[in-house]
């Protein structure tokens, strides 16, 4: 239906749900499972080009030691090969960002380091690079949105130089930019993160004030600009939306294609600013 609609690839995000113990990609039989969604993607000529790695670990999965090594760390290895096996190429995986930030960046910093130094290895192995992201959080006390990890394009370049590898690049959340309150707009983020570092995008909008993961143009980011500035550091990632699907899958049947079509419409016209925006 989607490649009906005009949509050309998919980013796969039914990795997220890996995090249950009762996953198919956590059981033994995980290889065959992943051979019959690559044999349907075959089929119809609609590749898998990214996914998105599970991250609702509970706080003791990821503090705990024995848990870290025995179900966490596993189950994100487990998540890279099945991108491989997928045919794509790179695994968005959120930093480790389940502690107050504030005042903690340094600790918070040091270990994802840590966190992301265990994963290389495996990325080598696979074929494939690990896009860390841009998040937020809420404030407790405040009851507000504040800064977070690599909520700052200082920090994210930061993670991804100090890195070093060719398997470490950026996944912008275009959303998440405008959530904490800070000067920076999306396409400045875009233009200090530059061609090399940025090779994966997740495109939804906002009202600013919360993470509504709505179609472009139904929030108040200014996509003209962002699309510029995408042309203008010549972006060579895939241009992937991260969409409510109740936006259209919980409507009736007869207006899921429409809907679909619509998504895909606004799609390519943002793409078509972006070329339109390439240095020549």
């Amino acid at each position: 239906m989607f490649k009906t609609a005009g949509f050309n690839a998919m980013d796969y995000g039914g990795l997220m749900e890996a995090f249950k113990a009762d996953c198919p990609f956590r059981g033994e039989d995980y290889r065959e499972f992943v051979e019959e969604i690559s044999a349907v993607c075959k089929q119809m000529d609609f590749p898998v080009v990214q996914t998105h790695a599970p991250f609702k670990f509970t706080a003791q999965e990821l503090d705990d030691p024995v848990l870290f090594e025995t179900v966490t760390l596993p189950t994100m290895i487990r998540c890279l090969e099945i991108t491989a096996l997928l045919g794509a190429t790179i695994m968005v995986v959120h930093p480790i960002h389940h502690m107050v930030y504030r005042g903690h960046e340094e600790e918070v910093f040091e270990r994802n380091m840590a966190y992301y130094r265990r994963l290389i290895p495996y990325c080598e192995t696979y074929g494939v690079r690990i896009a860390i992201e841009n998040m937020f959080q809420k404030d407790a006390l405040r009851k507000c949105i504040v800064h977070d990890t690599c909520s700052r394009p200082e920090e994210l370049i930061r993670y991804v130089d100090t890195l070093d590898s060719p398997y470490i690049v950026a996944c912008l959340d275009v959303g998440h930019v405008g959530l904490p309150l800070q000067e920076i707009e999306a396409d400045d983020f875009v233009r200090l993160l530059g061609r090399e570092r940025l090779q994966s995008l997740h495109i939804h909008d906002n009202n600013y004030e919360k993470d509504q993961h709505v179609l472009p143009y139904m929030g108040k980011i200014n996509w003209e600009r962002v699309c510029r500035a995408l042309g203008e550091i010549d972006y060579q990632g895939d241009f992937t939306y991260e969409i409510k699907h109740d936006l259209i899958l919980d409507k009736d049947g007869g207006f899921v294609p429409i809907g679909a079509r619509f998504m895909a419409d606004v799609g390519k016209h943002l793409i078509s600013m972006v070329e339109a925006n390439r240095l020549k």
